[in-house]
């Protein structure tokens, strides 16, 4: 894949309405699978417990899965961000939860980003990226994928409202070791919908890797 410049997919934009659908069925789980042009997506989602109560808020984990793969087999293009939005009935609380920030985590390892900000930790899981240099095969890179509370969000490129950041942390080889970090920005939405999640991609390889896949839990619980 060419240095070329990033552009935003809008398919993934597009998908935001079918990740909350995913997010907001309590207690089940939904998969979804689409063809946009040359692209196919597939998100896979869960929630438990499987029985909540009608008429007070409690505690939910999440489980989800995501990847992206193109039908002809070339390498996926890269993307600047995506958008999730989150069902009305379902309540955002980080109230008394340890914050991280980017600065903390850039340039770290694993272990060193869990003595940093493992009182901010929301959630573990994996996730994949797809390099391809000019004039050579393409090549998965995968490493683990850590989720932090991060600090309040004012505004920014990608929105934010007052909320606070979630910083999605990613270490692989791509070829070289090296710490990916995804800052999404929570703001109100409108109508259905009671939250928007601004993500931003961060420029992988260069320019020459692109996102294919990530599977996380999120089920932080604290007192």
């Amino acid at each position: 894949m060419k240095r070329a410049r990033r552009r935003q997919m809008g398919v993934l934009a597009a998908l935001a309405t079918i990740t909350a659908a995913v997010l907001v069925a309590a207690g089940g789980a939904s998969a979804v699978t689409v063809l946009a042009g040359n692209l196919l997506i597939k998100i896979n989602g869960s929630t438990s417990p499987s029985a909540l109560p009608k008429n007070k808020l409690a505690p939910i984990g999440f489980h989800g899965s995501a990847s992206v793969a193109t039908k002809d087999g070339t390498h996926i293009p890269p993307a600047l961000g995506t958008r999730l939005l989150i069902d009305k009935h379902i309540k955002l609380d980080t109230t008394g939860l340890p914050t991280c920030t980017l600065a903390k985590l850039k340039a770290t390892a694993p272990a060193q980003a869990m003595k940093a900000c493992g009182g901010a930790l929301l959630g573990k899981g994996t996730s994949t990226a797809q390099v391809q240099f000019p004039e050579q095969a393409s090549f998965e890179a995968k490493g683990p994928l850590l989720a932090f509370n991060g600090p309040s969000s004012g505004g920014g490129a990608y929105g934010g409202g007052g909320y606070n950041e979630q910083l999605y942390y990613v270490y692989a080889d791509v070829p070289l070791p090296t710490a990916l970090i995804a800052v999404g920005k929570v703001s109100k939405a409108t109508g259905k919908y009671g939250y928007k999640i601004s993500i931003s991609i961060p420029e992988i390889a260069g320019g020459s890797g692109s996102f294919s896949s990530a599977e996380f839990t999120i089920d932080r619980k604290w007192t």
